[in-house]
């Protein structure tokens, strides 16, 4: 990247093709993370604590995606039309459960269901 000066004073920024394109990639970039975001307003965000704990396979994901919505087993259980002992379940890893009892469970959520097996 380079200066130069306009005649009336003005600071000019001079990039070369590559530079250029690195620049344009970037703003790209961003503002596709900015209209993920947007979108995404409804979604629970997972804390860090529990991210880790669910990578160390410490807490079910289910669980952790749970809790990082704040909700309780039962209550997750009533917005997704279950039973809380199908929930307690599914987080203690007791039961496979059904692609519809997955799906019920991540639409209470907000996430996908990968999100939470």
């Amino acid at each position: 990247m380079n200066h130069a000066t306009t005649p009336k004073g003005d600071m000019l920024i001079v990039l070369t093709p590559q530079e250029y394109e690195t620049l344009r990639g970037d703003a790209a970039l961003a503002a596709a993370a900015q209209a993920a975001r947007s979108r995404d307003t409804a979604a629970p965000r997972m804390p860090a604590d529990l991210a880790q704990a669910m990578i160390d396979g410490t807490l079910h994901p289910l669980t952790a995606w749970r809790q990082a919505a704040g909700l309780t087993q039962g209550a997750l259980a009533e917005r997704a039309g279950l039973r809380l002992s199908t929930v307690s379940d599914i987080e203690r890893g007791k039961i496979d459960p059904r692609l519809s009892t997955l799906r019920a469970l991540a639409n209470a959520l907000g996430t996908d269901i990968d999100d939470i097996v």
